[in-house]
């Protein structure tokens, strides 16, 4: 029914997931990490301080192709250990710069190709900035899949998948925190205000990644909806059906113990369509096909500026400010290894 993907740091995890995501995050972890098996991922990092490619520039320049290196070095890695892609970040610093970013991502796939990671085993993700959603919608003209993450608002989902992005995925649960801390918006068009004195019972998180996926699945049916930020079980059984959902270890223990008609299995990812009676199926293709979702037409980058909300505007700046703090915290590295070599 629903592909569950654990939200946890690959190589802390004690399940084996079919893909993994390489991020700076990642890295920092790693070079953190004093447990012997990480020592062939620090390695990987390590080399590519001694790149001959990136030994050949200086300054910031060297800095960016040693991320990047360190990146693919451990990506190539980790797709001899899982049979889905790898999703790998471009650098988040170059969100609304669409030309740096598919300056990175050339890099990116060039590197990969040189360790013997093919195209078809990647997929490069991109906050879904305006700049970030047309750097990947060039991208995928080109036969590179992408992923759209830190989306809050309805028309970045739109937009990504206007640009045929392959995977687009909302954030659930910090959508919902900031309606939460926001009671004079309004969650529901349809429904009153809490500052009325009138309580809304909207979930927003919920309902965002609802909307999306009835919309894509209407009208760009290629692009598959990745909800994050799913904190309960509850979260996870009213997106049931969704392509997939994110969902940490205690969700999923959870779930595991969640009673249906079967007994006690999550139903999510059912083996046939006979396991799947126990859990009700709140998402399906069918559903979107046949629902009255208006075609919102081809969105102009003024019309996303205007409709990204105080929500996706607040959020997406946030979220834009930890990736970046993200790289800064891996970059000393580099530089403190390389004062070291010189």
């Amino acid at each position: 029914m629903s592909n569950v993907v654990p939200d946890t740091l690959m190589l802390e995890s004690s399940v084996q997931p079919k893909a993994a995501t390489v991020s700076s995050l990642l890295l920092s972890w790693i070079l953190s990490n004093e447990q012997l098996g990480m020592k062939p991922y620090q390695n990987a990092i390590a080399a590519s301080l001694n790149y001959d490619k990136c030994l050949a520039q200086k300054g910031d320049a060297r800095l960016s192709c040693q991320l990047d290196k360190a990146l693919t070095n451990v990506g190539s890695l980790l797709a001899n250990q899982v049979e889905g892609r790898i999703c790998t970040e471009i650098d988040p610093r170059l969100a609304k710069d669409k030309d740096g970013m598919l300056a990175r991502a050339r890099s990116l796939l060039a590197l990969y190709r040189e360790v013997g990671v093919a195209p078809d085993k990647l997929i490069l993700r991109v906050p879904a900035t305006w700049a970030g959603i047309q750097a990947a919608a060039e991208l995928e003209k080109q036969g590179v899949a992408t992923q759209a993450f830190h989306i809050y608002s309805f028309v970045q989902g739109v937009a990504a998948a206007q640009a045929g992005i392959s995977v687009v995925q909302p954030n659930v649960g910090r959508t919902r925190d900031w309606y939460n801390k926001h009671p004079g918006v309004i969650r529901d068009p349809h429904g009153p205000r809490e500052d009325s004195g009138a309580s809304s019972g909207v979930d927003t998180g919920v309902r965002l990644a609802s909307q999306l996926y009835g919309y894509i699945k209407k009208y760009h049916p290629k692009t598959q909806l990745m909800a994050s930020g799913l904190r309960t079980a509850d979260d996870a059984l009213a997106l049931a059906g969704c392509d997939y959902l994110v969902l940490t270890a205690k969700v999923m223990g959870d779930l595991e113990a969640t009673p249906t008609l079967q007994g006690y299995n999550s139903g999510l990812s059912a083996a046939s369509a006979s396991e799947e009676d126990g859990i009700e199926r709140m998402l399906s293709p069918a559903a979107a096909a046949a629902s009255d979702l208006a075609n919102m037409g081809a969105i102009s980058e003024a019309q996303f500026n205007e409709m990204l909300g105080p929500c996706g505007s607040e959020l997406l700046a946030q979220g834009l400010a930890g990736l970046v703090r993200d790289v800064e915290t891996v970059l000393p590295y580099f530089k403190t290894m390389a004062t070291g070599n010189e």
